[in-house]
């Protein structure tokens, strides 16, 4: 396990990376780490792109702020929820790229909605599943995500019309799965939807070779 400084430093230089990569804008998403009994989180109404870390909210298992300057994001619940359902998952990010968002208005919900077009998303993240809109925030959302995380090796969920959830082991894993599954969306929006994709078979023998071969590994 990292140290807490350099656990702070890496939750930080996530922020900016998540900005810089047009993962997020303005004061939107938002990214949780886990350590040990503390989750350190991002604080309402902050921009990732202006981050430090003495930014970096510190809350207690059971919701009690333990440090930090601000209030945890509004999505907190949805964070700890999430962390509640899966001991494998120490990292969350939840972001709005544009091109994840434009996807989700023209897909219907369900568990299978961005069809299979570039292999590192099929490796990382197919099916994909999404959520109907739910509030932001709200006690609702929480609830469906968490349902949709409990009991599954599942690393990622779009939301419709709102963005996208990640989680990893660590934040590399979580980055990678976000950076994935938006080249995808990006895809799926400049080609108007009408692109070829990848057939099963060979979805297949991506993630069995790949794996095997340690590619696309975090």
């Amino acid at each position: 396990m990292l140290s807490k400084k350099a656990t702070r430093e890496s939750f930080v230089e996530l922020c900016r990376l998540l900005y810089n990569r047009n993962l997020t804008c303005g004061v939107g998403g938002n990214v949780s780490v886990r350590y040990g009994d503390i989750i350190m989180t991002t604080p309402s109404g902050l921009s990732l792109r202006d981050m430090t870390i003495s930014d970096i909210v510190l809350v207690k298992p059971d919701g009690e702020v333990a440090g930090g300057k601000g209030r945890p994001t509004r999505e907190f619940l949805m964070h700890s929820r999430i962390f509640e359902a899966r001991n494998d998952v120490s990292v969350v990010c939840h972001v709005h790229g544009v091109y994840l968002i434009a996807a989700s208005t023209k897909m219907t919900a369900g568990d299978n909605s961005l069809p299979p077009l570039t292999p590192g998303f099929c490796f990382f993240a197919y099916p994909l599943a999404m959520l109907p809109f739910h509030v932001p925030g709200s006690p609702e959302l929480a609830d469906a995500v968490a349902q949709h995380f409990t009991g599954s090796n599942t690393m990622a969920l779009l939301l419709q019309n709102h963005g996208l959830i990640t989680v990893g082991a660590d934040m590399r894993q979580a980055l990678n799965i976000a950076e994935e599954i938006n080249e995808a969306a990006q895809v799926f929006i400049l080609s108007a939807g009408k692109c070829s994709t990848i057939p099963d078979k060979d979805i297949d023998r991506i993630y069995r070779d790949a794996g095997n071969a340690g590619l696309f590994q975090p």
